[in-house]
């Protein structure tokens, strides 16, 4: 017998999406701080943070910009623009790729938490 064919309607992809939790900033402070990047990285991220606020987004602005953010923290604008791309390919936040960006401002930010670190199995072994 031939299985029933089942029509996609946006109710049945909705229910098929990957669920998003929630942002929490508190725990996204958290897996920062516990990360083992630098310290300049981590105060870069901990200003995101303050401006990206309990929703976890910052819209486009000057506000986070390379130049501005490097005077909140006190480091220098090359520190601030190789933190941001640290913190982005660790997966502390997501944002429109630079060759995509038309606007003059800065680009959006979303923060997001890394995925988990995944370790291999163990082997059961004696080292």
């Amino acid at each position: 017998m031939p299985e029933p064919i089942t029509r996609v309607t946006p109710a049945l992809v909705a229910q098929r999406a990957p669920v998003r939790p929630p942002f929490s900033r508190t725990e996204w402070e958290r897996a920062l701080l516990a990360s083992r990047l630098s310290p300049n990285c981590k105060l870069v991220g901990l200003a995101l943070a303050h401006f990206a606020g309990d929703v976890g987004y910052i819209p486009t602005g000057r506000a986070h910009g390379t130049r501005p953010m490097g005077t909140r923290v006190s480091l220098p604008p090359k520190a601030v623009r190789a933190c941001k791309n640290i913190l982005q390919s660790s997966g502390f936040f997501e944002r429109p790729s630079a060759e995509d960006w038309t606007g003059q401002d800065c680009r959006p930010i979303t923060l997001t938490l890394p995925p988990e670190r995944q370790e291999p199995p163990h082997t059961g072994g004696q080292p």
